[in-house]
């Protein structure tokens, strides 16, 4: 019965959700900071009916840190029935907008493009419904306002088992100070090659370690989506076996680039032969 009870509940949730709706305050999970957007897990919706700019597919993400305020996307695909897919392979807030849904599961389907369709800022608890939408791409505005003070489940990288430091001075004195366990990890997001930085869509998680005075190692996983773009961007702006300046950026801010005295240089056929 509570099975039963449990899952008209969520269908009753879906069905009030597909009515033209544009979620307008959520709470988020307490002491939780997103990396940037967030894809609310399991909240993709589609219905048709009421024509112009209403019918179609639509995506929820939000953005917040630690608390309100809270920015709240709501997505639209034209394309009615065109999902993400969660479940199959979730997706990260950040590669919502602008891109296709699928209508079919496998192979993929690709259709349409979410695009922004209301967004909203929450600035405090309660249900401040329709006053806090800043954005409204459609004619009549949307038909429900929806209100979630909780949090629901999210994808994004998590910023909450990540450390990022704003400078190098930044990183040592929360490490004498002992504000940073024995093992952290970074995520680097750019790589800059002969001055030119080149941004990474996807992070490369690295676990460094460090002796009570500074960073003495660091793990990286090439084979990861990240790691792999990072090879694809060392590929793409050096050449074969020519030396050249070196720098990388870290979420949150830092960056570090190799002393004036020192050039690499890459072996292209190795870095390719790393390529999955």
């Amino acid at each position: 019965m509570l099975k039963k009870a449990a899952l008209s509940a969520a269908i009753g949730a879906m069905t009030v959700v597909a009515i033209g709706c544009a979620l307008t305050d959520y709470g988020g999970f307490p002491g939780h900071t997103t990396q940037s957007e967030a894809k609310l897990w399991g909240k993709e919706v589609a219905f048709s009916g009421f024509g112009g700019d209403f019918d179609g597919t639509y995506s929820y993400t939000a953005k917040y840190a630690n608390g309100y305020p809270v920015t709240i996307n709501s997505y639209r695909n034209a394309v009615v029935g065109a999902f993400s897919r969660d479940g199959i392979v979730d997706r990260d807030g950040d590669d919502i907008q602008g891109r296709g849904g699928s209508l079919t599961a496998f192979p993929a389907t690709p259709a349409g493009r979410f695009l922004k369709q209301w967004v909203a800022v929450d600035g405090a608890a309660g249900c401040q419904f329709f006053s806090n939408i800043t954005f409204d791409k459609s004619a009549l505005g949307p038909g429900i306002a929806l209100c979630n003070n909780g949090a629901n489940e999210e994808v994004d990288k998590d910023l909450d088992i990540q450390d990022a430091f704003a400078s190098m001075g930044d990183l040592i004195s929360r490490i004498w100070s002992g504000a940073v366990a024995q093992s952290f990890t970074v995520q680097l997001t750019s790589v800059t090659v002969n001055g030119t930085t080149v941004p990474l869509s996807t992070g490369v998680s690295a676990s460094v370690t460090h002796n009570g005075l500074r960073p003495i190692n660091m793990a990286v996983d090439l084979s990861s989506p990240g790691g792999q773009e990072l090879l694809r961007a060392l590929l793409s702006n050096t050449a074969d076996k020519q030396p050249v300046t070196l720098g990388v950026g870290f979420a949150g801010g830092m960056s570090f680039t190799l002393p004036a005295s020192t050039t690499v240089a890459f072996n292209h056929a190795a870095l390719r032969a790393a390529l999955k």
